[in-house]
């Protein structure tokens, strides 16, 4: 087969980042830097909503497992636009807001407990992860991270559109909602 999975460059604790890098190369940094923090709860997040996509196609709900392959190749997309390659724009907010309207179409009166069937379980892990990936990239930028509005909107928005999506999976399901 060729080539290797691993190149042992990270064995000190070290990764290269473009979001940090000039002139279009890489910046070698510490894995605990706030950049590398938000791109791995980021990552973590898209593991968590593919999880999702398999629960919601199995409880057939093909319409939840279509927007949230788009929604993983967004978050892929708020990595490379901070690495300079800009791929997300303030449609894909529109978009995102347009998913959140489509499953929840009231506002929020309460507070729900998180469960009723496993595709709803796993996107409100997949939407705390997301939370997490937000908060990691509000760090970055108070450490002097240059990110475009954009993305910590998008960011916001992603995890709106899971909790509708997962309020909108349990209620299909009949699963009572735990106030």
């Amino acid at each position: 087969m060729g080539g290797r999975l691993y190149t042992r460059t990270g064995d000190a604790g070290t990764t290269l980042c473009f979001a940090l890098g000039e002139g279009g190369k890489p910046a070698r940094v510490s894995k605990s830097h706030p950049i590398i923090e938000f791109l791995g709860a980021l990552d973590e997040a898209n593991s968590h909503i593919g999880l999702a996509r398999v629960y919601s196609l199995e409880e057939g709900l093909h319409d939840v497992a279509e927007d949230l392959a788009w929604m993983q190749r967004l978050l892929f997309n708020i990595g490379f636009s901070l690495a300079g390659q800009p791929k997300i724009g303030e449609d894909d907010v529109k978009k995102l807001e347009e998913i959140t309207d489509k499953y929840y179409a009231e506002p929020l009166r309460r507070f729900i407990l998180p469960g009723g069937t496993k595709a709803s379980a796993q996107l409100h892990i997949a939407r705390t992860v997301v939370r997490r990936a937000e908060r990691r990239l509000v760090a970055a930028m108070e450490n002097g991270v240059k990110v475009e509005p954009v993305l910590l909107k998008a960011v916001n928005r992603a995890s709106d559109a899971l909790f509708a999506m997962a309020v909108h999976a349990a209620r299909k399901a009949g699963a009572l909602e735990e106030l």
